[in-house]
């Protein structure tokens, strides 16, 4: 499933808006001025038509294209919310869809006078009237039209994953080896992608077989510290992730070199297990470079906790990738 986002297209500010109307409008009149065929009446009609057009199809590629509310994945759903505020999209939305109705009620009122008006004068006075009723209609509703085209490129940030799709998703502190993890498991080159909610990027792989396709995703700067460290943007980032079919790959780094304490990294273990009702599989990495006493008193607090099975892993080496890549297909395979 790619992102309901993915594909929006720009939309005008009211500004531009209104700079389309005008040149539109300026170009149809050095047509008509030199139309011979054309009768006053029909003339002022088109140029009714023109700006009506122009409003309609900017308010209907509006409502149709952008992915209503209504419809989306509960993740995506988080997601826009948290990138935009769901309300003020719906919103949004909704008094376009009320603009849309009354454009249209606009011009049929004026359409039906204009049959009735027999000079050009008067002719004249309904043509001005009608456009000058659209363009409030338009006016009215800068707000939300400058609102709408203010947040496509923050939309299109959204990354594509396929909440439905089985994943592994990889937490662990920084520096443990999470993104290394994620390319050395994905048979498919990862995608790097922009976190609408982080600086850093989302790295998104494929493992791929001959009857399945699972997703593994690192996610920098939302599974990697306690949440009580977390701003609210964080939080709800990570609430958006519990929408995400899968398994979590937990990983500890165990090297002499580790940036981190162990009492720190079973810490963010911790609020993971409260917070996700997911299957947790813990890994330890750099073994190649491991402290050993380290990586003893680890596994013992872990076996302690009902960790039964304990991968020891270097991503970076390729050691026990295998054995790890095994469980988690299995496990994958057990949730489709």
């Amino acid at each position: 499933m790619a992102s309901p986002f993915e594909n929006i297209s720009k939309l005008p500010t009211y500004e531009e808006l209104k700079e389309i109307i005008s040149n539109r409008y300026r170009k149809l009149n050095q047509k008509l001025e030199i139309s011979k065929e054309m009768s006053i009446k029909a003339k002022e009609i088109a140029r009714i038509n023109m700006v009506y057009d122009v409003l309609k199809n900017y308010f209907e590629k509006t409502i149709y294209t952008l992915p209503h509310v209504d419809r989306l994945h509960p993740f995506y759903l988080d997601l826009l919310d948290l990138v935009v505020g769901v309300n003020e999209y719906r919103k949004s939305i909704i008094r376009l869809s009320k603009a849309l109705r009354i454009l249209s009620n606009i011009r049929k009122e004026c359409l039906n006078i204009m049959r009735l008006a027999k000079k050009s004068h008067e002719l004249a006075e309904v043509r001005r009237s009608c456009i000058g009723r659209l363009l409030s209609v338009m006016k009215r509703n800068r707000k939300y039209i400058d609102f709408l085209a203010s947040i496509i490129f923050k939309l299109k940030t959204i990354p594509s994953i396929d909440p439905e799709t089985p994943t592994v998703i990889v937490a662990g502190m920084p520096q443990v080896g999470k993104s290394t993890l994620v390319k050395t498991i994905s048979t498919a080159k990862p995608k790097i992608s922009p976190y609408p909610f982080t600086t850093k990027n989302l790295i998104l792989g494929h493992i791929i077989g001959p009857h399945y396709k699972f997703q593994a995703i690192d996610t920098p700067g939302l599974l990697d510290r306690p949440l009580s460290e977390r701003n609210p943007i964080e939080l709800q980032a990570i609430m958006a992730l519990k929408h995400v079919k899968g398994v979590i790959v937990y990983l500890f780094d165990v090297s002499i070199t580790s940036y981190y304490t162990l009492e720190q990294q079973l810490h963010v273990l911790s609020d993971i297990e409260k917070s996700f009702n997911k299957r947790i599989i813990v890994a330890l990495n750099k073994i190649d470079a491991m402290d050993k006493n380290k990586t003893d008193k680890l596994v013992q607090i872990l076996e302690n906790k009902g960790y039964v099975e304990i991968f020891r892993i270097s991503a970076l080496k390729g050691l026990g990738i295998v054995e790890l890549k095994n469980k988690l297909i299995f496990e994958l395979k057990a949730i489709t």
